[in-house]
């Protein structure tokens, strides 16, 4: 096998029958993985078989959000027996993970994602559960974890024998591979200083995280029996380990795998040129660390529409007549499946504008912004004569009970008779429904606190369906925005929080700018609409594909 990348995730987004993903972090995952198979990138995807996946969203008739795990079949997720195992090493005793291979890309088999899994016999039955559920505690994994992907990730690539020479980690819950190499090279002879400066010729790390303290953290008396179990019989200075992660955190002084992992890569890549900004101010008591940027992008052709596949490198040549027909077929074609998926069978009218806020719902994305004035909403969802749809997705963890609280709002809102089924929430988020609702959308909206955003890359998806996106100025978007391909939602006049300010400023975008462009027509065609979605195909579709970015990623890093 010829893979010389690892690219080691917590989450990848290949499809909804392997549901080990919960956001973008994933999607970014999956669609390097299938740019990698194009581009004939020697790559290998390595990842946790969660047996469970990430939770299913139900709604109750009081329109509460409940979860619930399904049982993740290998063989119908196309995933392959390769009949190896591994061990890790824990504090008490060793478990053993078992490895299976998913080829995502039918026509090339070069670029594997190998998937680690707790859930075998050679383990007792309360470890059997350690790989079962993604994220199921909270956001950040607990060590067991990272110790599987981290640890898991280097012992499989040395059974499998693979040829790696970069190691990629996709945030930090990778990062013990670092740990785990340099204990490979101690074994070797290299001291301490050595090893360490070997690994860190070999990686790159990616962060993707604009908030401070939002990364695997542990205290001191749960990492070093770690790694006391790691570096049994050897001669290492296991304090001097702890010392090369250790930060101070709420008054307290824990472990972190992003403070390790930065100060062990030979690069550390941010994901937008604000988030490189944002991370140099972020990380600076670190010291001086090898900061850039690669904007992400996403799979272009995984995320158009059939009837929209390649319309955006015809910006120049394709006819208003024939664009707006494209696009108004997939709207109808859109529009009759969602009656099926809808809580109440409501669908939106596909002559009309329709707008999409479609996301996680964590507070900093500010979920429950556009509802926040009804009556204003209402006004202008239900206008006779410029009708408008905002259908709304989303789901919050299960430790998350402020987020799941903004779930029962919109649910509220959306059964209020004064919206007339106007808005419109769907359940259960995920990759189809993701990609019905790009192809259905004309404005795909994004409301974070700014600053707040590393990057994003779903509005980056609407540009190939023939949507405009509305965003405050954050992540790529303050890289994609010219002025004329989209718009800015100013929060100039807000204090960044949710608030009649910002609500309002959103408001008058849509009721004085958008819905007016998107009614105004010429024979029959909104023209200067139109001619922003060719504005955004010509300036956006080249910049925010992954085939730009993996070659930014092999140029820049040498890989």
């Amino acid at each position: 096998m010829d893979s010389k990348v690892a690219y080691i995730s917590a989450e990848f987004a290949l499809s909804d029958d392997l549901p080990i993903y919960a956001g973008g972090l994933g999607v970014l995952a999956a669609d390097t993985l299938y740019q990698a198979a194009d581009s004939k990138t020697p790559l290998a995807g390595i990842t946790i078989f969660y047996r469970e996946g990430f939770f299913q969203q139900l709604i109750n008739p009081d329109g509460e959000q409940y979860h619930f795990y399904e049982n993740i079949e290998p063989k119908a997720a196309g995933l392959i027996d390769t009949k190896q195992l591994i061990k890790i090493p824990l504090p008490d005793h060793e478990i053993y993970l078992k490895i299976w291979r998913k080829d995502p890309s039918k026509t090339s088999k070069h670029v594997p994602l190998f998937l680690l899994d707790g859930d075998i016999d050679e383990n007792r039955p309360e470890d059997r559960k350690i790989t079962n559920r993604l994220y199921e505690r909270v956001w950040a994994p607990h060590l067991i974890d990272d110790l599987v992907l981290g640890i898991g990730s280097v012992r499989l690539a040395r059974k499998l024998k693979l040829p790696i020479e970069t190691w990629h980690i996709n945030d930090d819950h990778g990062g013990l591979s670092i740990i785990e190499r340099i204990r490979e090279y101690i074994t070797q002879g290299l001291t301490l200083d050595e090893a360490r400066e070997k690994a860190k010729s070999q990686t790159i790390f990616t962060t993707h995280t604009s908030v401070a303290g939002a990364e695997s953290k542990f205290p001191k008396e749960e990492i070093i029996p770690v790694l006391t179990a790691l570096f049994a019989g050897l001669n290492v200075d296991l304090d001097k380990i702890y010392e090369l992660g250790k930060r101070e955190w709420e008054g307290k002084e824990v472990f972190s795998l992003t403070v390790f992992s930065m100060r062990h890569s030979r690069t550390i890549n941010t994901v937008s040129q604000r988030h490189l900004e944002v991370s140099k101010n972020l990380w600076k008591f670190v010291g001086d660390l090898p900061l850039t940027h690669v904007t992400n992008g996403v799979h272009a052709p995984r995320w158009t529409a059939p009837e929209m596949q390649n319309l955006w490198k015809q910006a120049d040549k394709i006819s208003d007549e024939k664009l707006w027909k494209v696009k108004l077929k997939a709207k109808k074609r859109i529009s009759e499946k969602l009656s099926q998926t809808t809580l109440d069978g409501k669908t939106f009218d596909p002559e009309a504008l329709v707008l999409c806020w479609c996301r996680r719902f964590a507070k900093y994305k500010q979920p429950t912004l556009l509802i926040s004035n009804l009556d204003r909403l209402t006004k202008i969802l239900t206008n006779p004569q410029k009708p408008v749809y905002l259908l709304i997705s989303g789901k919050a963890h299960p430790e998350d009970p402020e987020g799941q609280g903004f779930v029962k709002q919109i649910i509220k809102a959306s059964r209020d008779p004064r919206v007339k089924g106007h808005l419109i929430y769907l359940p259960n988020y995920n990759l189809t429904l993701a990609y019905d609702l790009l192809t259905a959308t004309d404005v795909w909206l994004n409301t974070p606190v700014p600053g707040w955003e590393a990057s994003g890359t779903s509005g980056m998806k609407a540009v190939y369906n023939s949507a405009l996106n509305a965003s405050t100025p954050d992540g790529w978007w303050l890289e994609g925005f010219n002025g004329k391909n989209g718009w800015n939602i100013d929060p100039s006049t807000s204090s960044g929080q949710e608030g009649k300010d910002f609500a309002e400023a959103i408001y008058t975008l849509i009721e004085n700018e958008i819905t007016p462009l998107f009614y105004q027509r010429e024979n029959g065609l909104p023209k200067g609409w139109l001619a922003m979605v060719k504005e955004a195909f010509r300036t956006c579709g080249p910049q925010f594909n992954t085939e730009r970015m993996l070659k930014e990623y092999t140029k820049l890093y040498e890989i």
